[in-house]
């Protein structure tokens, strides 16, 4: 017998113990109950006629800025049922039509994604904004995939986190743009708004630049690649947030510039960190900067920052780069730190994304309670994975990095990118740390991050939520196709935790159900 017949198994067995344990009572009617998707709604008021898809219904819309969003449910709603259902401008419906419109959403948070679905003769579809128009259309087409009749009532619905996000580590493993654009439907169908592309590391530089052609890898993105995923991310309702990490995890570029390569005082030449001590080092990452910044239009530049000094699967001491003490001394005076290299270097980076209109972040695991004189800028989101940057333990390392509260308390943004569970490795030894979905459903949310510390709900307003991670550190362990099929539950899960509530019932009934509506049509 298949787990998954063993786990349908257990909720028939369920189903039947609940039934018989009501004594003969009248069974409760369908239409009190929420209705189906995933992630789930906040609140659903039943009452009132309930709603038939019409055979030749109208998805109206009653603004240009939502024809997309009406032409996409149209298709799905024709791929679902065979119904002539077209999409069509204008401000009200028949019986049986679904209607588009922006306005304010009561009862709900003042958020561009909040929406509002009436079920009645028509099905009238309002969100605060485009994008909440839209969610609205992705919970219609779920509540519409199993069955055409709706019960009638009211849902209103929002998030409880402002990130919700899958990460994709193409600079390790190459991924097709098809299979991106096939994450962005995903995510879609989800609610997920934010896919965060790792464009550069130990296996090539996926970026077409112009100003370096050398440190570009064979297998890359054209600019075009890059224009066309930003169009269709953006028809989805998901902004593409780019990362070039550095100061480490620069193999791919410094393959091309070893003359820009870290060397430790005993000569050892690191493959994976650039000396930020030359300046020929910051004429190089300002010019990517430059070139790469204006090519994404969204809100966000990642400028990694994690891992700097990692050799092999240890961070070594700075102490072993004496140049980097005598450059933080020489820039920042005779106070400076050998950490203060680093820390300037981030500073230096965050202004010019700034200069850009955009807004820096970083991961967490290079700042430390204590160290530098350097304060990072507060408007930097830190992005907050792990204790100390060492992935290999599947536990937190309790040094003396600095924990989101105190983050949060120094003025910044935090997000939870906690490596356990919000991770998935595809191999090597930070691939112990991935945690099954059932338990990540069960035991975690994102107020709690992976050294422990859960977040106060005064502290939780400056955590913007979480996401799915996918790291390829053994690029080989598994194709895009495998990897995309790995991650299907995990990404679910996210997607319920980030957009809330974290637990709407068991993992058993939320797994039944999202392999029925949660992949798009």
């Amino acid at each position: 017998m298949s787990d998954r017949t063993v786990l349908a198994s257990w909720v028939v067995a369920l189903m039947v113990a609940a039934t018989a344990s009501l004594g003969g009572a009248s069974p409760v009617r369908a239409e009190y109950f929420a209705p189906p998707t995933v992630p789930s709604v906040k609140r659903w008021v039943p009452g009132g006629a309930g709603f038939s898809l019409g055979a030749h219904a109208r998805v109206v819309y009653a603004a240009d800025g939502l024809r997309d969003a009406a032409v996409d449910l149209v298709d799905g709603l024709h791929t679902l049922t065979g119904n002539d259902v077209v999409a069509q401008s204008g401000s009200s419906g028949r019986p049986g039509d679904i209607v588009l419109r922006n306005g304010p959403v009561d009862g709900a948070p003042n958020t561009p994604e909040s929406y509002r679905i009436a079920v009645g003769d028509t099905l009238d579809l309002q969100g605060s904004d485009t994008a909440g128009t839209f969610y609205a259309t992705r919970s219609a087409l779920q509540m519409l995939r199993r069955n055409t009749a709706i019960p009638g009532g009211t849902v209103t619905d929002w998030p409880d986190y402002r990130e919700r996000s899958l990460m994709l580590d193409v600079g390790r493993e190459f991924m097709p743009v098809d299979m991106l654009r096939d994450q962005i439907r995903r995510m879609a169908q989800l609610k997920l708004n934010l896919l965060h592309l790792h464009f550069s590391d130990s296996f090539g530089f996926r970026l077409e630049s112009m100003r370096h052609p050398e440190i570009t890898a064979p297998e890359h993105y054209s600019r075009q690649d890059i224009r066309d995923l930003i169009e269709y991310a953006a028809r989805y309702q998901v902004e593409i947030v780019p990362e070039v990490d550095f100061p480490g995890h620069m193999n791919g570029i410094l393959a091309a510039r070893p003359e820009l390569k870290l060397r430790s005082a005993a000569g050892v030449v690191s493959d994976s960190a650039i000396d930020i001590s030359n300046p020929r080092s910051y004429d190089l990452l300002r010019d990517i900067l430059e070139e790469f910044l204006p090519q994404f239009p969204g809100g966000y530049w990642h400028l990694g920052a994690d891992e700097f000094l990692l050799r092999g699967t240890r961070v070594v001491s700075i102490d072993e780069y004496p140049q980097l003490g005598e450059y933080a001394r020489a820039t920042y005076g005779p106070q400076a730190q050998p950490v203060d290299a680093y820390l300037g270097l981030i500073n230096w980076g965050a202004e010019i994304v700034r200069a850009h209109g955009k807004r820096p972040r970083i991961w967490n695991d290079g700042l430390h309670t204590g160290e530098g004189t350097i304060i990072p800028d507060r408007g930097i989101v830190i992005d907050f994975w792990s204790r100390a940057g060492i992935p290999q333990l599947p536990l937190p390392f309790f040094g003396n990095a600095r924990t989101a509260p105190d983050l949060i308390a120094a003025g910044h943004q935090v997000k939870n990118a906690a490596f356990t569970p919000a991770y998935y490795v595809t191999g090597g030894p930070a691939a112990i740390g991935n945690i099954p979905a059932p338990l990540a459903y069960e035991l975690w949310d994102p107020t709690l991050f992976v050294d422990g510390t859960r977040l106060t709900p005064d502290q939780s307003a400056s955590n913007l939520g979480s996401g799915l991670y996918v790291w390829c550190d053994t690029p080989t362990a598994q194709t895009p196709a495998q990897i995309a099929t790995s991650i299907t539950m995990p990404l679910r899960v996210m997607a319920q935790k980030t957009w809330g509530p974290a637990k709407p019932a068991t993992y058993l009934e939320f797994a039944a159900l999202a392999d029925v509506v949660a992949e798009p049509v």
